[in-house]
């Protein structure tokens, strides 16, 4: 009994040493690829999440370009830079309306007969220190008061320094016929075919630099300022390559274009953006046009 249990356990046979490397072969070989799909994946997914952050970043920074120029003064966008910095100015629209009638240079009294102001949600206009009133602005000048030598009477902007209606208060709404009246500082150049004024107080700027762009807001200067430093981030990771001067020679990456009207259509401001971050880029091409007409 006892040779038949040692026989027994003499039959039992093992792994060898060659099976036992070729299942550490077949193993690694396996692993490998499981590593190099998840590898794969996960950077398909990285990559992916960056491409989605950029596209939304991007996104959400254009589109509120494009609206607050879209409601701006027609004809307000001017442009400066250099190679590190370019600007883009335009003047939102605080008011508009028609008028009746408007006093040109030299009349009197200088009083315009305007239909009266009146915001979606009901607020009456009431003039502040630093409106203007501007009609008919044909180019950019017009609209910041910058004298042609040549022309030094072309100049669309008047102050606005009160207004009344019939109890002598825009603010109380209860005008008999919805027409008020605007005393301004001086006559206009001239009248707008369309019966358009626009009243404005401030005029905003968009920067590139230093990879990203900001926002300032300032008053309506003949001068048009080239910010390189403060304002208000907007968005990140801008790697547009700046031309030496994007007024006479404009470059293919430059942000800001202006395109003057012609027999086909309107003048329009072409924004182009550069979102780049990592390995990971993404352009935007926006035509801007103003609805607003002079």
């Amino acid at each position: 009994m006892n040779q038949r249990c040692i026989t027994g356990h003499k039959n039992q046979r093992g792994f060898t040493l060659v099976e036992l490397v070729l299942v550490i072969i077949i193993l690694g070989i396996v692993s490998i690829g499981i590593s190099g799909f998840v590898r794969s994946a996960t950077s398909s997914y990285l990559d992916m999440t960056q491409r989605e952050a950029l596209l939304r970043d991007g996104s959400f920074f254009v589109e509120r370009f494009t609206r607050e120029l879209n409601d701006s003064v027609p004809n307000s966008v001017r442009i400066t830079g250099n190679a590190s910095t370019h600007c883009l100015e335009f003047v939102p629209l605080a008011w508009s309306t028609y008028y009746l009638d408007i006093p040109l240079l030299n009349d009197t009294p200088v009083e315009a007969n305007v239909i009266e102001l009146v915001s979606i949600d009901g607020q009456q206009y009431v003039p502040d220190a630093n409106d203007v009133g501007i009609v008919y602005p044909l180019k950019a000048d017009h609209v910041y008061g910058v004298v042609d030598a040549a022309n030094p009477d072309d100049i669309r902007q008047r102050a606005i320094l009160s207004c009344s209606d019939d109890d002598g208060n825009c603010s109380t709404n209860n005008d008999s016929d919805q027409v008020i009246q605007l005393n301004l500082a001086d006559g206009f150049f001239t009248n707008s075919p369309a019966k358009r004024l626009y009243i404005a107080d401030t005029a905003v700027s968009y920067c590139v630099r230093n990879n990203a762009v900001f926002r300032h807001e300032a008053s309506i200067n003949q001068t048009q300022t080239l910010y390189t430093s403060g304002g208000v981030l907007m968005a990140e990771n801008v790697n547009n390559v700046l031309s030496a001067n994007p007024t006479t020679s404009p470059g293919a990456q430059d942000p800001f274009r202006l395109f003057d009207a012609s027999l086909r259509r309107n003048a329009y401001t072409q924004a182009r953006f550069l979102f780049t971050r990592d390995d990971e880029q993404i352009s935007f091409l926006k035509e801007v046009h103003t609805p607003n007409v002079p």
